[in-house]
């Protein structure tokens, strides 16, 4: 099994995740009106418990009281919200070596992946096929994440975490099966108030990769969302994994920056990239 995860609490309107296992706060949702109280609670809470990082996705309305506290823009997404404003992902180190990653492979990796823009995906392959979980698939669910994940920033291993956040509505989890054998996993966390949706989760068994099962989960992801009406579709992915970046940029997302050192997964902290896609739409908002 893998380690817990870092609680998530509220705070106001706002949600914020915490802890030592990601050694960080991660701002996951900011309500404008919060905006004092939270500030207020991260200095307080670094001064105490001293993590060495905060990463905070804001509206970019209310960045400068952030930018102002140390913080530095990270990674941007135009367009994210209803009005047409941008949400900004912000950093601040409280110890500078976290701030340090491979600059290099990171750029050589999205040079790679660049070049297969826009490029699409191939069809699912016969014998396979797509359908969205249910809550009774949890069980199933957990196991292939704590197959795949050593560790992980949520608790994606545990069938009751998967089955309340089926519960809630706010993410939607899919499931890619050989006939009745499930190879592999994704999933679609909606932001009702800004109508985008976070793609993410994707696992796929060592025995299946090299099908296509990730574009064919993002695909369909995207068909069903788009049919919610939800606008935009965005990832925060492993910086350093040639096959994650590509398969994003194949897809027609666009890259947005890169959040060092900013997630721990299977035990050590990983750099994440930052890629989106309109879905609904015209370019001139983007």
């Amino acid at each position: 099994m893998m380690k817990r995860s870092d609680p998530v609490i509220r705070m106001g309107e706002s949600l914020i995740q915490y802890g030592a296992n990601n050694d960080r706060i991660y701002l996951m949702r900011l309500d404008p009106k919060d905006t004092d109280l939270v500030l207020n609670w991260i200095e307080e809470t670094l001064s105490k418990e001293g993590y060495s990082k905060v990463f905070a996705k804001v509206p970019s309305a209310s960045a400068p009281p952030f930018l102002n506290a140390g913080f530095a823009i990270e990674a941007e997404i135009p367009g994210y919200f209803p009005d047409g404003s941008a949400c900004l992902f912000l950093g601040k180190y409280t110890i500078s070596a976290r701030k340090s990653y491979n600059t290099s492979r990171v750029a050589e990796i999205l040079s790679v992946a660049e070049e297969r823009a826009g490029e699409g995906h191939p069809p699912l392959m016969e014998g396979y096929s797509i359908r969205e979980a249910l809550i009774s698939d949890s069980d199933a669910l957990a196991g292939i994440y704590a197959s795949v994940f050593p560790s992980y920033p949520f608790p994606i291993d545990d069938p009751d975490f998967i089955s309340d956040s089926i519960a809630d509505g706010k993410t939607r989890f899919f499931m890619l099966c050989e006939g009745v054998h499930l190879i592999a996993a994704s999933s679609a966390e909606l932001d009702l108030l800004s109508k985008t949706v976070e793609m993410t989760d994707f696992a796929t068994l060592p025995s299946a990769r090299g099908t296509g099962a990730a574009g064919a989960l993002l695909d369909h992801m995207e068909r069903v969302v788009r049919d919610d009406a939800f606008h935009l579709a965005y990832t925060i992915c492993r910086a350093e994994e040639p096959p994650v970046n590509i398969l994003f940029s194949r897809g027609g997302y666009r890259y947005a920056g890169t959040l060092p050192n900013n997630t721990q997964i299977s035990g050590g902290f990983e750099s994440m990239n930052v890629w989106y896609r309109p879905l609904l739409r015209a370019p001139l908002f983007y």
